[in-house]
């Protein structure tokens, strides 16, 4: 009984940290937190 509330816990709470790391990593370019530099061969001269 005790192992399985621990499973279900344990995946309740892997559930909630991938969706807020996937939720981060999506956003972050939205929000103009990370811009990437530009790759001098893509440049525009």
């Amino acid at each position: 009984m005790k192992r399985n509330l621990v499973m279900k816990v344990m995946t309740l709470a892997l559930g909630m940290l991938t969706f807020l790391a996937t939720t981060t990593a999506a956003s972050a370019c939205i929000w103009g937190l990370y811009q990437p530099e530009e790759p001098k061969s893509l440049r525009e001269k």
